[in-house]
């Protein structure tokens, strides 16, 4: 259901003044009619009075929660089949292959109920996508404990030292890194440039992918989906896979500007809750599978 936050104690307490206006009125109706049949007549139509400049927001709030209970049993359904599978890690990965590059978002898209990447629709795309892979993770206090937050600053957790993709324009595979540079006259390290050459060596052994399920029938009930997987290249085996799954609870309603899958992103708890940093969900779960190496 659509909430109001702050607002609903005073929409509840106006909307309870509204009806006991509207029984005094009949209260009233009801003394000054002389006759039973009067008292019943004056009676309906004073409720009618009060009952007719709401009934088209009676109505739409009966068939909305009527729409919602139906998407929210279907999102619950899914969401039995969510969540993460992980068959093995790996250790000391140096790069990794991305198969598919998520793209960059488009706020149109929002509305949009059969857009594909609405399940990840807070996801980065293109060069940010790759960039997310090749950053740093932010530690809590020196501990190994992750912060969920990726940083240009070196810790030790570090992200893959390259990350190869094929370009759909020209259909050649590149190798990307990152460049990081030290402010001047600043302790601090920021993201300075993508650098990309030809891949020449054999593709890393394994690879990132994802597929966005757009079921129309979901989509109808606005609910999205993604699978994202980790596999090995030279055995053909999914090494981890995780499936995702999204609501938007206010079913596509753009009143004043909404943004439906922007806002389901960020007030409407997923299956399974978005982990990592804002954009990139995809890394940080790929790292838990996938290692990076230590070190230079």
């Amino acid at each position: 259901m659509l909430k109001m936050s702050g607002y609903d104690g005073l929409f509840n307490a106006a909307g309870s003044l509204y009806w006991l206006l509207a029984l005094a009125f009949i209260c009233l109706a009801i003394w000054k009619a002389s006759t039973v049949r009067r008292k019943v007549i004056y009676a309906v139509l004073v409720l009618g009075l009060f009952v007719a400049p709401i009934a088209p927001d009676v109505y739409r709030t009966i068939e909305y929660r009527s729409k919602l209970a139906k998407a929210q049993a279907l999102f619950e359904e899914r969401c039995k089949t969510a969540g993460e599978k992980i068959y093995r890690t790996v250790e000391n990965v140096e790069g990794v292959l991305l198969l598919k590059i998520r793209p960059n978002y488009d706020a149109r898209f929002g509305s949009d109920p059969m857009y594909p990447g609405a399940a990840l629709i807070d996801e980065s795309g293109g060069d940010s996508y790759i960039a997310s892979f090749l950053r740093y993770e932010r530690t809590e206090l020196g501990t190994p404990m992750r912060s969920r937050q990726l940083t240009d600053e070196p810790t030790t957790l570090p992200g893959y030292r390259y990350v190869e993709a094929i370009d759909p324009a020209d259909g050649k595979r590149y190798r990307y890194s990152a460049e990081f540079r030290v402010h001047d006259g600043l302790p601090l390290t920021y993201f300075n440039k993508l650098n990309r050459i030809p891949a020449l060596a054999e593709p890393p052994q394994y690879a990132v992918t994802y597929e966005d399920l757009v079921d129309p029938e979901d989509r109808k009930h606005w609910v999205a989906g993604t699978v994202l997987k980790v596999l090995d290249t030279k055995t053909s085996e999914v090494v981890a896979k995780q499936t995702r799954y999204l609501i938007d609870t206010g079913l596509g309603n753009t009143v004043d500007g909404r943004n439906p899958w922007g806002w389901a992103s960020s007030y409407v708890p997923g299956c399974p809750r978005s982990t990592g940093s804002l954009g990139s969900a995809t890394r940080y779960f790929v790292d838990q599978i996938l290692k990076p190496i230590k070190g230079e």
